[in-house]
């Protein structure tokens, strides 16, 4: 008892009596010189530290794209699931604006090709994959209805060569904001092309990316964490496939007491072909090869290799893959959540503010300018495309639960479609009058019919009236 005393008191007395420095003295394991550790020393520096745009690795990740279908895989699906066939529309709080928005939004290219679903698409995918787009919003007279186009460039249009006081890598400032851009007539890349660059103010230019680091001014491609893991699976799965054409060649060969060649009359090594067989002299012997077989673990080394870059890039492993052999109703469910979070930051805090709030405002202003557009124009909500669970009738009946119980509006539900509650209920009013008036009783009638097909008492009691 008298030891564990004294125990205490020296521990109390060590810890008043320290030196204040041994406090200070914290060593993280992930920062020590450790002998596992000695190959990765990365240079500390800022989120600008090279101030532009990895101009190598952007290189990488567009070839990626263009040539490995993993790479390509991931880009489209990430694309489809946040912009979709839809696109991220506005849903106006007046009718008069959202008829306008439609008719502008099919022809708002700059170049005519494509329409507002096709262009955010293209912004999303460049970003994706070069890390960052630039936007700009050109005021066009011939456009119908507002005088407003969309002319999409890639990182490459960026002068970086322009550098002075107020001006670095191509951007300018004013304080802590951009203040406008230095951007090439026509793409560098181009045999011949014109490499005068302009200046683009700020108001007229929007610089779409994602920053890695607070106060990081240019945008990384996506690809970046998983171009090198992309790259050494393709080169092993073409090193697996020459294994495997050349396990294909099995072949005999031929040895003779003199070393002559009996299988070709002018003397030469015939080509090898898959089975081939050729009767022998006596003599001679014939020797087989042992062509290479693939491992058993060939296909759990390239299963997990995949999962690493499906982790990387965010995206679930059966959605790079296409391989639905493992999967469950539980897991997938359970991936496909986490997707959907993954797709809404990416929807509701990239897409949304800076590609499609400050385009329906500068295609506002130029509106009311020309004399097209009425009144102030309110967005009530942003409609994005949704990821659709395993079982979309749990959905509908959960949304059917939440109205019923006043957690959410049938303008929300519907509202999450794309449509307009009005619009819907005027359809279904329109729908019912019809069947009236032709005598006609569906299933999906809630004013005849319930759930299980049984006719509802008032209903009933229209036909005993009749």
């Amino acid at each position: 008892m008298q030891m564990a005393l004294f125990d205490r008191i020296m521990a109390a007395w060590r810890t008043l009596t320290a030196s204040p420095a041994a406090y200070r003295t914290v060593q993280w394991d992930a920062a020590r010189p450790m002998s596992r550790l000695a190959d990765w020393t990365p240079p500390p520096g800022a989120p600008n530290s090279p101030w532009s745009n990895p101009a190598v690795l952007r290189a990488r990740a567009v070839d990626a794209f263009g040539n490995n279908p993993l790479a390509r895989r991931a880009v489209e699906s990430l694309v489809n699931a946040c912009w979709g066939g839809n696109g991220i529309t506005p849903q106006f709080a007046g009718r008069a604006h959202e008829r306008l928005w439609e008719r502008w939004a099919r022809g708002c290219d700059a170049s005519g090709r494509m329409d507002w679903v096709g262009l955010g698409a293209q912004v999303l995918q460049t970003v994706v994959v070069a890390g960052e787009a630039f936007v700009v919003l050109r005021v066009d007279e011939a456009a119908p209805g507002v005088p407003l186009t969309l002319q999409v460039l890639g990182p490459e249009y960026l002068d970086e060569s322009r550098t002075d006081g107020q001006t670095f890598a191509g951007i300018g400032y004013d304080g802590l904001r951009p203040a406008g851009y230095w951007l090439y007539r026509q793409s560098p890349a181009l045999p011949g092309a014109n490499l005068e660059s302009v200046y683009v103010p700020a108001t007229d230019c929007l610089h779409v990316y994602r920053p890695l680091a607070p106060g990081a001014q240019r945008g990384v491609s996506w690809l970046a964490p998983v171009l090198i893991a992309l790259r050494e699976l393709d080169t092993y799965l073409e090193a697996a496939l020459t294994r495997s054409r050349t396990a294909a060649l099995f072949t005999g060969f031929v040895r003779t007491p003199d070393g002559s060649n009996p299988l070709s009359q002018a003397g030469q090594v015939p080509a090898l072909e898959p089975g081939s067989m050729v009767r022998l002299q006596p003599g001679e012997d014939i020797e087989f090869s042992e062509p290479p077989q693939i491992e058993s673990a060939f296909d759990p080394f390239v299963r997990a290799q995949m999962r690493r870059i499906a982790a990387g890039l965010g995206i679930p492993y059966e959605l790079l893959s296409g391989d639905l052999s493992q999967v469950t109703f539980a897991s997938g469910r359970a991936g496909l959540l986490e997707f959907r979070r993954t797709i809404e930051s990416i929807q509701y805090g990239l897409l949304v503010p800076l590609l499609c709030e400050p385009v329906v405002r500068r295609w506002a202003e130029l509106g009311r300018a020309a004399g097209v557009v009425e009144g102030d124009v309110t967005v009530r909500r942003w409609v994005a495309p949704e990821i659709e669970m395993l079982d979309r009738r749990a959905e509908v009946l959960t949304d059917l639960l939440r109205v019923r119980a006043g957690f959410a509006s049938r303008s929300e539900i519907v509202g999450r479609t794309g449509w307009r509650a009005e619009d819907v209920d005027a359809e279904i009013a329109a729908d019912a009058a019809r069947a009236d008036a032709l005598g006609l009783v569906f299933d999906s009638d809630p004013r005849r019919t319930t759930q299980q097909g049984q006719p509802t008492p008032t209903a009933t009691e229209q036909e005993a009236q009749q």
